[in-house]
C-alpha cells in the first residue's frame, strides 16, 4: 500500500506549534506493523521541520521517526527548492533565498509500506543591510563580486545568517538517567540577559526549568557545573517526544524537541559524558576545542588545510555521540560564489570568506556521511555528531581552514637548522654579519 491509499483510511493531524510543524500518521491498521515497532493501539510517525518561518538564508532541522525506532528503513526528503536529502532521518537544511517552499517527506517501513507528508516553509527577505541601487544591478551588467554576492543572496551577509536564537541538543533519542546537553547562541547578547529553558513532556507538563547566561559571544551550554539536565527521577516516566522552549528576553524563542524512551520513575544515572579541550598547533596559531563525548573517547584531532577537512580520531565503545565546538578561525563551511560572466561584466572587488553565507559541513564517520545538528555563532560553530560501535574517525569537511604545523613540517624544519649549523661551523659562514 503507497502512501495515497494509506491517507484515504486515516486521519492526518498537521499542528503549528511555536513555529514547528508536528504531524501524526496513525497507521490504518495496527495489525500490519511489525510486532518490534508497534505499541498498543497503532505506532505513529512523527515529523518536525523547525523552525517554519524566518528570514533567509534560513536554517531548519528535520526529523522524521516512529517512537519504537526499529520499524522505519529510510526516508527521503524533497524541501521544495530543488535539494533532496535520501536515505536520512534527520538533520539540518539551509534555505539560501526567499520564498513559500512546499516540501515532502517519504518515509519506508520494514512492513513493506510507504508514508508521505508534505510541509510548508515561508522565508521572508533577509534583515540587514543593503547596497542601495547597485543591489539590483542584472546579472549581464557592469557589477562587482561583492555586489553579486549581495544580489544572490537577498542583501544578506554572513551577519545577518544566523538566527536571533539557536537551540540544539547533542542527540536526537535519550534513554533513562543520560545526561541531555543542550548548545544553543543569543544572535544579540542584551547585559546580562538570561536563556529560559523549558523542557516539556508528551502530556504537555513541564519536567525542567533552567536559566542560562550566555557568554560574551552568545553562546551557552547546559553541561556547565550546576546546569546539568538529567532523564531521570519521578516526572521522566512517560516515552515520547519532548520539547525544549528557549526564551530570551520578552520576545525570542527557539523550540527544538527529542525523543525520550521512558523510565520507571527512580533516579537512574547512566554514565556520564566526557567533556575535555583539545589543543591544536596550526601555523595559523593555538587553537583550543572543547568537546563532549558519550560512549566513546577522543585520542587525537588533526587538521589537514589542503583538504579543509578536521579528523577526529575516536575510540567507540558503544553507539554514542560528539558534541564539538569548532573555532571559524580554524575551519569554516561557506557558500562559494561564481560571479556572473560575459563581456560587460566586471569583478574587481574581492569578497572575504567571513563575509559568505554559512553552508551545512559535509560530516563523514568512517567513510559515511551522517546527518549533524549544530548551533552556530560569530567565533565557532557546535556540531552534534552521532557515531555507532567500533567507529574510529569523524571527517568534519569545510570549505576554508588553518593550515597544520605537523611532525613532518616540524621535522623538516630542524632538519634544515641542524644543516644550517653543521655547514656554518665547517666553513666559517657567519649567519649574523659583525660590525
Amino acid at each position: 500500500m503507497r502512501a495515497s491509499g494509506f491517507f484515504g483510511l486515516t486521519l492526518v493531524a498537521l499542528v503549528a506549534i511555536l513555529g514547528s510543524y508536528y504531524v501524526v500518521m496513525p497507521y490504518a491498521d495496527a495489525t500490519s506493523c511489525p510486532a518490534s515497532g508497534c505499541t498498543v493501539g497503532g505506532d505513529t510517525l512523527n515529523v518536525s521541520v523547525t523552525p517554519s518561518t524566518g528570514s533567509s538564508p534560513l536554517l531548519v532541522s528535520y526529523k522524521a521517526y516512529f517512537p519504537g525506532n526499529s520499524i522505519m528503513k529510510s526516508a527521503t526528503w524533497n524541501f521544495g527548492d530543488g535539494v533532496t536529502a535520501t536515505n536520512v532521518m534527520n538533520g539540518t537544511h539551509t534555505y539560501a533565498s526567499a520564498g513559500n517552499f512546499t516540501g515532502s517527506v517519504e518515509v519506508d517501513a520494514t512492513d513493506g509500506m510507504s508514508y508521505s507528508q508534505s510541509f510548508q516553509i515561508s522565508v521572508t527577505g533577509a534583515i540587514g543591510a543593503t547596497i542601495g541601487a547597485n543591489a539590483t544591478i542584472p546579472y549581464d551588467k557592469n557589477g562587482t563580486a561583492y555586489e553579486y554576492l549581495l544580489h544572490e543572496h537577498n542583501n544578506t551577509l554572513a551577519a545577518t545568517s544566523q538566527a536571533p536564537l539557536t537551540l540544539q541538543t547533542d542527540a536526537t533519542s535519550y534513554s533513562q538517567g543520560d545526561s541531555i546537553i543542550i548548545h544553543g547562541a543569543v544572535k544579540n547578547v542584551s547585559n546580562q540577559t538570561a536563556v529560559t529553558l523549558r523542557i516539556i513532556n508528551p502530556l504537555s507538563n513541564m519536567v525542567k526549568i533552567d536559566q542560562l547566561i550566555p557568554n560574551p559571544d552568545g553562546t551557552f551550554t547546559t553541561n556547565i557545573s550546576g546546569h546539568q539536565i538529567l532523564a531521570t527521577g519521578p516526572l521522566w516516566t512517560k516515552a515520547g517526544n519532548y520539547t525544549i522552549i528557549a526564551q530570551y528576553g520578552p520576545a525570542t524563542n527557539a523550540t527544538t524537541s527529542f525523543y525520550f524512551a521512558g523510565g520507571d520513575g527512580t533516579s537512574k544515572i547512566s554514565a556520564p559524558p566526557t567533556s575535555s579541550t583539545f589543543t591544536l598547533q596550526t601555523t595559523g596559531g593555538t587553537f583550543s576545542i572543547p568537546y563532549t563525548i558519550r560512549g566513546g573517547t577522543v585520542s587525537n584531532i588533526q587538521i589537514q588545510g589542503e583538504q579543509h577537512v578536521l579528523v577526529v580520531t575516536i575510540s567507540a565503545t558503544s553507539d554514542g555521540s560528539l558534541s564539538i565546538d569548532l573555532p571559524r578561525a580554524l575551519i569554516d563551511s561557506k557558500q562559494q560564489i561564481t560571479a556572473p560572466t560575459g563581456t560587460n561584466t566586471t569583478s574587481t572587488t574581492s569578497v572575504s570568506q567571513s563575509e559568505l553565507p554559512d553552508q551545512p559541513f559535509t560530516v563523514q564517520v568512517s567513510g559515511q556521511n551522517v546527518q549533524v545538528t549544530e548551533t552556530p555563532s560569530p567565533s565557532q560553530r557546535t556540531l552534534g555528531i552521532p557515531f555507532h560501535k567500533g567507529d574510529t574517525t569523524i571527517d568534519i569537511i569545510g570549505t576554508v581552514s588553518v593550515p597544520e604545523f605537523g611532525a613532518i613540517a616540524a621535522l623538516v624544519l630542524a632538519i634544515a637548522i641542524v644543516s644550517i649549523i653543521a655547514v656554518s661551523s665547517r666553513t666559517g659562514l657567519r649567519l649574523v654579519p659583525r660590525y
